[in-house]
C-alpha cells in the first residue's frame, strides 16, 4: 500500500507565522517569549521574503480591527521594545530600501489598495489620471 502525500502550499508557513503573531497580540494575557518568538518568526519570513512576508502581515495582522485594541497597542509596544525585534525590524527595512528603491512607493500602493493579495491577483483595474497622479506624488513625496 502507497501512502499519498499532499502538496504543502508554499506559503502556509509564513501565513501560519503572522496568524499567531496576531493572535499573541491580540489578546488580553501579557505577552511571553513564546509569544516573541512568533512575532521574530514572521519578521524572519519577511526579512527572507519581504513581498510575501508584508502580504501576510497586511492580511492577518494590520488590516482587520483588533478584538482588543487598548492590549493589542500595549503588547505591540511591549513587542517593539525587544532588541531582537529592533533589530530584525531595522533589517527589513534597510532590505526594502536595497532591493526596491525607485518602486517601493508603487509597491506599497498596490498592496495597500488591495490589488494584490496572498491569495489571488485581482483583474487589472484602469488607472485613472487620479491615480497615476497619486502615485508620482507619491514618488516626489
Amino acid at each position: 500500500m502507497e501512502i499519498g502525500f499532499e502538496s504543502f502550499p508554499k506559503y502556509e508557513n509564513v501565513r501560519s507565522n503572522a496568524y499567531w503573531s496576531r493572535v499573541h497580540i491580540d489578546s488580553s494575557f501579557g505577552i511571553d517569549n513564546s509569544d516573541i518568538e512568533e512575532y521574530k518568526a514572521h519578521l524572519k519570513d519577511c526579512n527572507e521574503n519581504p513581498t510575501i512576508g508584508l502580504l501576510a502581515r497586511r492580511k492577518y495582522i494590520t488590516q482587520k480591527p483588533m478584538n482588543y485594541p487598548e492590549y493589542a497597542r500595549s503588547n505591540m509596544r511591549y513587542l517593539e521594545k525587544q532588541p531582537v525585534i529592533k533589530e530584525l525590524k531595522k533589517n527589513l527595512k534597510s532590505k526594502i530600501n536595497t532591493l526596491y528603491p525607485d518602486t517601493k512607493h508603487i509597491r506599497d500602493y498596490i498592496i495597500n489598495n488591495n490589488r494584490v493579495t496572498l491569495d489571488f491577483v485581482e483583474k487589472h483595474k484602469k488607472y485613472t489620471a487620479f491615480n497615476k497622479l497619486m502615485i508620482m506624488l507619491k514618488k516626489i513625496i
